[in-house]
């Protein structure tokens, strides 16, 4: 199957990734915002539900959403290195 590829020649200027120091070591912000979110949205669901596998589910949930809608923000996408050429990812 052939595909048309189309090249932008103007390449905007990529912004270096957000990272968090986290005991010397550079975490993505994506990363460490949903660990925050996992841990306060455990604490807050055991509080109020009281059953440990409802308050996993929820957990998990959230910390998916931070995740993944963190890392889909506009600007964070992934971009093609520089060693491939222009059109090619």
């Amino acid at each position: 199957m052939t595909t048309m590829i189309g090249i932008n020649v103007h390449r905007p200027h990529r912004r270096a990734p957000r990272t968090i120091d986290v005991f010397g070591v550079e975490w993505p912000a994506h990363k460490a915002h949903a660990v925050l979110a996992g841990i306060a949205t455990a604490v807050v669901a055991l509080l109020i539900l009281g059953s440990l596998q409802a308050t996993a589910w929820v957990t998990a949930v959230a910390v998916l959403a931070v995740w993944w809608g963190e890392r889909y923000l506009a600007g964070n996408a992934a971009v093609a290195p520089r060693s491939n050429p222009p059109g090619i990812s």
